[in-house]
């Protein structure tokens, strides 16, 4: 009984854990092309839901599904006058981060996720 009693504070701790983030570490635009690192592009998923970056402006969106998911009610920010990398990363990232964007996800670790999309985009997120 005791033992019991002293594993309720930790459920209630990942209960309460922030979501993780992941950091966008490559992109790759084309079947045929190679993937290029990116900025500083981050997201946190929670749930159904994510918010984050594209190193550039906000970001943020929900998504249905868990192999094969698909964007639904997302918001991007006016990236400004960013420029550099930042904003090449903005600009690759911008016409996946619509509505209806259907990407494949596979997770080949833990700390590691990839997105597919339907044209053959690749999003590489490690965290």
């Amino acid at each position: 009984m005791k033992r019991a009693l002293a594993i309720v504070p930790l459920f209630a701790l990942a209960a309460c854990a922030p979501a993780p983030t992941w950091q966008l570490v490559s992109l790759r635009t084309s079947e045929d092309q190679p993937a290029t690192e990116t900025s500083v592009a981050r997201v946190r998923i929670d749930d159904q839901r994510f918010t984050g970056t594209t190193g550039c402006a906000d970001v943020s969106g929900s998504f249905e599904g868990k192999d094969t998911i698909t964007l639904e009610n997302i918001t991007l920010g006016d990236p400004g006058d960013c420029s550099g990398w930042a904003r090449y990363t903005h600009d690759q990232l911008e016409h996946l981060l619509t509505e209806n964007t259907t990407f494949q996800v596979s997770r080949p670790a833990d700390f590691e996720m990839i997105l597919v999309a339907e044209t053959g985009e690749t999003l590489r997120l490690m965290r």
